[in-house]
């Protein structure tokens, strides 16, 4: 009986746990001409934090100019990642 119960528990556990495995590490931050960043996740994922450190939305399609002059298209717009990375990052992770 106690095998069948701890079978169902890690059987109902991991899913839950593979959510914590989502990699959410920026790989490349790229400054821009209007004083945002633009986040690259290891995933090929994109987030911007605006001029004030926070999360923006932008645009996919849209076209971002970086501080030298190059352009970068949008493919993505990942505000919730950026922004629990942001709160891990100041120590502000859980509320």
């Amino acid at each position: 009986m106690t095998i069948r119960k701890t079978l169902v528990a890690l059987g109902l556990a991991a899913p839950l746990l593979s959510a914590f495995a989502m990699d959410s590490s920026i790989e490349k931050s790229i400054p821009l001409k209007d004083g945002s960043v633009l986040h690259m996740f290891k995933t090929g994922q994109m987030a911007m934090e605006d001029k004030y450190g926070r999360p923006a939305r932008m645009r996919i399609g849209e076209t971002v100019t970086t501080k030298d002059g190059a352009s970068i298209a949008v493919t993505s717009d990942e505000v919730a990642k950026l922004s629990s990375v942001i709160r891990a990052h100041y120590g502000r992770a859980e509320y």
